[in-house]
């Protein structure tokens, strides 16, 4: 306890208590701006909790700073008011604040040794090596399949990297702002961020080891690929075509083609596709493969289980002449072979055969066989990257769990009873989407994809990965099932289509996309959508990134403000303090005078003809003079302009109130006194803190409340309206309606509406006295005509006529 603050405390309260009481309003009407700041911290930190918006873990970081200051500020509000009571306080919040850090701040990463480990020790170090780099290396140690030699610059070099060149706090400068959704945003963080890294400088020792591991593993190569390999990539998150590799890289310039690697780290789509997947900066550390270059004949993919052909019973092999990055980057359509998935492949003979740019027969099985093994070794179909040399000898590159198709997409199905508009597309991703043609052929045209369409596009680019979030179908040129987008699409249930498309359709035309039939239907065909069963649901991952911060940050648990845990003690998370400084802070303003009536003034009831329970406060001419030794008082005494303002609507003789209901907090009543409680008690009544120019009124309608924060003076850049609206009796959906009028209200008389859940802000402000003063009137004519809404309210339709009516209505306030 603060020795020096309690004989001040006492001192005011017996010498000069109208300082002191003064002191206790500013007090309070800063607590009250930290209580607004908190709860809006807290609505956007379950925005990122419960998955309605999709940020950086590093945004978490930054609004819980920012929400334990506003909680340490309305704590050190409250010591103002009084400092005997809330002592314990300080200890509590820091208890809690500790516990909430220490889930919200990521572990501090490796930056230790070891920063290189060869290809062989990789298979068993995956948190070291990566999934790339970690699945090569387990491949390698198989016996009889071909494998290039090679090392692994470690997830803990890169660490080290973004230590040596102090860019760690740059770096979350930058991740804490960064949301899946803001597409122009991302992109200018990102590159900010592969900027920093292009002009790092990679440690001495660190170069010093790679040029010894390269001299150890890769003595006799000239050309090399320095290749991304990321702590989640190839695992049941494929990342596929989200980082970059850097191919035919020349010994000297290896250092530069890591610290390409390591910016290609935060690309809008690789960062966009982590945060979607739940996934933290830390969490995708990048490690970096390095093996030779092959001099490829052929290249291309083997999928372990290929539905294309016989339904999932055969053994798909993809190829091109030379290197495979144009397969995977979608650039051409390759050739393809399908295989029995027996002991001894062989060629299906019912499936088409494109000899053209892959190996003879007998080097189709060989692969074929080589992919069942690694299916059968790592426990799940698998996709394969295969290349063969110029001497016809094979080597394995990559290997990741195959992504598949949702089950849905091979279940039977009746008849579809709709013409196509265009059938026999090859398949790239089943599924079914629905939405009006866009199309996506340049660069400017991709970034400006709109919500919900379906585009066309001369090639599945890896830019459209950014922007999958918005897209509920493709139609493609060229490109296959072996490309990056097609990939993810499949995670996500995107489908996509190859073929003909680019001359076939309009800007703007409605079509339905069939991903398991290959065909494209004009409208909305339901029999073809209700097939897909795939959802926009939030990740899993996202949800189990929060959950081990909720309980000491969002979570709240004081609801009972006469309960026994309401108490310093009882608090377990940073709303809870929130909520008890707030509950405290008002229980003060109420009891502002001792017995002896020094100050200025008790809390007077409000005595105002409607069954409202009303208690005012005045601070500085919030009532008229004379007023100052009644207990009871009547609108005719107010002088705050802006409770005049407000009561003028209010008390609007249009609406009729109900003599036999008392408005007050039914739910504490109801909680608090099992029924026999006064309801005239104070903590069950609305409030009104009163100034000349000021009015905080918090009033309580049964199970909801509203609540009013206004300045409103002759200085128009100083006035403001704040309002809060929360809660309800009824159900949530008709409780949303309300929200759903009073917002409609709201924004034709000019206000900033914002809505989380039942909960509805609105602002204006810097308008004159007089415009303030007619906003309020219309504030309080809504508050009245609103406190039993939610019971009656049944459709949109409701909504809308009710609204008219009101501003005509409203037009007409009395005064």
């Amino acid at each position: 306890m603060d020795v020096v603050k309690v004989l001040r405390y006492w001192a005011e309260n017996i010498f000069t208590p109208r300082s002191m009481l003064q002191r206790k309003y500013e007090s309070f009407k800063a607590l009250l701006e930290y209580d607004s700041k908190a709860l809006n911290l807290i609505a956007d930190l379950e925005e990122i909790f419960y998955g309605e918006k999709l940020a950086d873990r590093q945004q978490t970081v930054a609004l819980h700073a920012e929400l334990a200051d506003a909680v340490e500020g309305m704590i050190r509000q409250l010591l103002v008011m009084n400092p005997l009571n809330y002592h314990d306080l300080p200890d509590n919040f820091q208890r809690i604040n500790t516990a909430a850090r220490t889930s919200v701040i990521p572990q501090l990463s490796e930056s230790k040794v070891p920063y290189i480990i060869s290809l062989a020790e990789a298979g068993e170090q995956p948190h070291l090596a990566g999934g790339k780099g970690a699945n090569l290396g387990k491949v390698f140690n198989l016996d009889g399949i071909n494998v290039p030699t090679g090392f692994v610059i470690t997830a803990n070099a890169f660490h080290y990297f973004i230590e040596y060149n102090g860019l760690r706090a740059e770096l979350d400068k930058r991740l804490c702002k960064m949301e899946a959704g803001k597409r122009d945003l991302l992109a200018v963080l990102t590159l900010e961020i592969q900027e920093l890294i292009l002009a790092g400088e990679l440690p001495p020792d660190l170069v010093d080891e790679m040029e010894q591991a390269r001299c150890q593993y890769l003595e006799d190569e000239t050309i090399l690929a320095v290749r991304s390999s990321a702590l989640a990539e190839d695992s049941e998150i494929s990342f596929a075509g989200q980082y970059a590799s850097e191919l035919n890289i020349a010994v000297d310039d290896v250092v530069d083609a890591y610290k390409r690697v390591l910016a290609g780290k935060y690309c809008p789509r690789a960062v966009s596709y982590r945060i979607v997947n739940g996934l933290t900066d830390s969490d995708t550390a990048m490690a970096v493969l390095i093996i030779p270059m092959i001099d490829a004949r052929s290249a291309g993919v083997i999928y372990s289980i290929d539905p294309d052909c016989l339904n999932r019973d055969s053994i798909g092999i993809y190829g091109v002449s030379g290197l495979g990055n144009s397969l995977v980057d979608g650039s051409v359509v390759p050739a393809k072979a399908s295989l029995h998935r027996e002991q001894t492949p062989r060629l299906v003979s019912e499936c088409a055969f494109d000899s053209a740019s892959l190996p003879d027969e007998k080097m189709l099985v060989e692969l074929a066989r080589c992919a069942l093994r690694l299916e059968e070794y790592f426990g799940c179909p698998q996709d394969v990257e295969w290349a063969i040399d110029q001497g016809g000898e094979f080597h394995i590159l990559q290997t990741r769990p195959l992504q598949q198709e949702h089950d849905v997409a091979t279940v039977t199905h009746g008849p579809i009873p709709a013409v196509p508009y265009i059938d026999g597309l090859e398949r790239a991703s089943a599924g079914a989407g629905c939405g009006e043609i866009y199309f996506a052929r340049t660069g400017e045209e991709i970034a400006r994809i709109p919500e919900g369409c379906v585009i066309i596009t001369p090639t599945l680019k890896p830019a459209l990965l950014t922007f999958a979030g918005n897209i509920n179908a493709v139609l493609s040129a060229t490109g296959s099932r072996a490309s990056h987008f097609a990939s993810v699409a499949r995670e996500m249930g995107i489908p996509v289509l190859v073929g003909d498309v680019m001359e076939r359709f309009k800007q703007g035309q409605l079509v339905t996309v069939d991903g398991m039939e290959g065909a494209v239907f004009e409208g909305c065909v339901e029999d073809v959508l209700t097939r897909s069963f795939s959802t926009a649901e939030v990740s899993s991952r996202v949800l189990d990134l929060y959950k081990d911060i909720i309980p000491h940050t969002v979570k709240l648990t004081l609801t009972d403000p006469q309960g026994d845990n309401f108490s310093a003690q009882g608090c377990r998370s940073l709303h809870d303090l929130v909520r008890f400084c707030h509950e405290k802070s008002i229980n003060e303003m109420f009891s502002l005078v001792d017995k002896r009536g020094l100050g200025m003034g008790r809390a007077k009831q409000l005595e105002t003809g409607l069954p409202l329970v009303l208690y005012v406060i005045d601070l500085d001419r919030g009532l008229s003079s004379g007023t100052e030794k009644k207990k009871i008082v009547r609108p005719d005494d107010i002088s705050s302009t802006p409770m005049q303002a407000l009561w003028l609507g209010l008390a609007d003789k249009r609406v009729p109130w109900s003599e036999e209901l008392t408005h007050v907090d039914w739910e504490e009543f109801d909680r608090m006194s099992a029924g026999i409680f006064n309801k005239n008690s104070k903590i069950l009544a609305s409030y009104g803190i009163l100034a000349k120019d000021y009015l905080h009124l918090l009033v309580r309608f049964g199970y909801h409340l509203s609540e009013v924060d206004s300045l409103c003076g002759d200085d128009a850049m100083q006035n403001y309206i704040k309002f809060r609206f929360k809660g309800g009796g009824a159900g949530i959906d008709n409780r949303l309606l309300r929200l759903q009028f009073i917002s409609q209200v709201l924004n034709h008389y000019g206000f900033e509406i914002k809505i989380r859940g039942d909960m509805l802000d609105a602002v204006s402000a810097r308008l004159d006295r007089f415009e303030t003063e007619r906003q309020l009137s219309v504030l309080g004519y809504l508050m009245a005509v609103t406190r039993l809404m939610d019971m009656r309210m049944v459709d949109n339709a409701q909504v809308d006529d009710e609204v008219s009516s009101f501003i005509k209505d409203a037009e007409n306030i009395d005064g």
